[in-house]
């Protein structure tokens, strides 16, 4: 192969891979706006998280560790806001040792709760998202607390 047929199929590959991050964009918004008429609001993820980290200062984090849940309600809020979360980024947001971090994220991926995806355009990158099975647990959670809530 020429140098500009090898250049042709990378520019192609490169065109490829940002249709198919817009495509997944466009999907995730119209599971979300579909999400929000089915369900109502989404839930405050953020203030879940807020919470949690408040209870972890004024109790003492040792008492309760959860990375796993930290890493699912991180990645379950990028979703709804339709943001892409890199694997350095979950790892400082599950507020654990980045080894520690990383070896939840493999377990959740090896579970089928995770993907993880190259970033084409820096190779040092990896996207990590919640599988479809994840989002669809987090929702089916969180619409149960909901109507937990209501009966409260």
């Amino acid at each position: 192969m020429t140098q500009t047929a090898l250049r042709m199929a990378d520019d192609a590959e490169l065109e490829i891979a940002r249709l198919e991050h817009e495509l997944a964009t466009i999907k995730r918004m119209v599971l979300a706006q579909r999400s929000a008429i089915v369900f109502g609001a989404p839930p405050n993820v953020r203030g879940i998280l807020r919470a949690r980290r408040m209870r972890d200062e004024l109790i003492s984090g040792e008492l309760f560790a959860d990375p796993a849940w930290d890493i699912l309600l991180e990645l379950y809020e990028a979703d709804l806001a339709q943001k892409r979360v890199s694997t350095s980024d979950l790892c400082i947001a599950a507020a654990v040792p980045a080894t520690t971090a990383l070896r939840w994220i493999d377990k959740l991926d090896q579970m089928g709760f995770l993907a993880r995806e190259g970033d084409p355009l820096d190779g040092r990158r990896i996207w990590v998202a919640l599988t479809p099975m994840a989002r669809s647990k987090m929702e089916s959670y969180f619409e149960n607390v909901a109507a937990t809530a209501r009966a409260i």
